[in-house]
């Protein structure tokens, strides 16, 4: 005789999961602890395997743990894109779709092409999610999202990847600031320059990085902020310089607030990518979508 299983233990071991521990589990849930415990004690049993196993802050997935986690999260995902199914079988596209972009595409080159898919299907309502590229590829290894964007990766791997397009990444300052007009930079000339950089696990950061090789040491100062648009301001404000995208500082060279430096050894292009997981078949809206952005990127960027 076949049984029947309830999904919501399931849903208590992701919280669980997400929350590293039970009493902060069951207050989000706003169930007891009793309760939390007897949901994971039902998918243990079910699993046959202790899934957690208890630290000093709380608890943490053990490695099967983790595979059963991978595998709740599509169960979840599945379930959510039922109705998406079943309306693309009737030749509809409509409902949510998600999506998440990194911080440079996501403010510059994904919201252009998301107008496209939405004229083509008006009945979608498209949600874009933006973070840094690890959070992206975290968000789609967790099935929180079925696409996204980011620039250079390198779990490629586990990703399906389409070029969407590019950018160029120079090392810019105040049009007032000196160093725009020197043209082969040495170290010397930065010693008194204070470098605003992304955080770690953005795509930018990583490759200003690279850019500035054995220059970045030289520095005065380095300060990481987290945001482009306070870091574009502070180079505007002159209070030093910056690795920034072509595209966020578009308007700002036009009105002649910001410049690249002449040095053009410190300038490159960087791609793009609309990725999913190599093994996550797309249905519905996100199918849809992703042949959309296929098409029109390359009339865009």
């Amino acid at each position: 005789m076949s049984e029947s299983y309830s999904f919501y233990p399931f849903h208590v071991f992701r919280a669980v999961a997400k929350a590293g521990s039970v009493t902060r589990a069951a207050n989000e849930l706003f169930i007891s602890q009793p309760a939390v415990s007897a949901h994971l004690k039902a998918v243990e049993q079910r699993c046959g395997e202790p899934l957690f196993e208890r630290t000093p802050r709380g608890v943490k997935l053990t490695t099967i743990g983790s595979e059963v986690l991978e595998q709740i999260n599509r169960l979840f995902a599945l379930y959510d894109e039922l109705p998406g199914v079943v309306d693309a079988a009737r030749g509809l596209i409509r409902g949510e779709v998600k999506i998440a972009a990194s911080s440079t595409p996501g403010a510059y080159c994904v919201p252009a092409l998301l107008k496209q898919f939405q004229e083509q299907y008006p009945e979608a309502k498209v949600n874009l999610i933006v973070g840094d590229t690890a959070e992206v590829l975290q968000w789609l290894h967790e099935y929180h999202v079925p696409l996204g964007v980011v620039g250079e990766m390198h779990a490629e791997g586990d990703f399906h990847k389409f070029k969407i397009g590019c950018d160029e990444l120079s090392l810019v300052a105040s049009v007032q600031n000196k160093i725009v007009k020197i043209k082969s930079l040495k170290p010397a000339d930065v010693r008194d320059q204070t470098l605003f950089i992304r955080e770690r696990g953005s795509s930018t950061r990583e490759a200003a990085e690279k850019l500035l090789g054995d220059l970045l040491p030289s520095f005065g100062r380095i300060v990481e902020i987290g945001q482009t648009e306070a870091i574009k301001q502070s180079v505007i404000a002159g209070l030093g310089i910056a690795v920034l995208s072509s595209w966020s500082i578009e308007l700002e060279q036009k009105a002649g607030l910001l410049q690249p430096v002449a040095d053009e050894r410190f300038r490159m292009c960087r791609n793009f990518y609309l990725v999913k997981r190599q093994d996550r078949v797309l249905t519905g809206g996100a199918s849809a979508l992703w042949d959309c952005l296929k098409e029109c990127c390359n009339t865009h960027f």
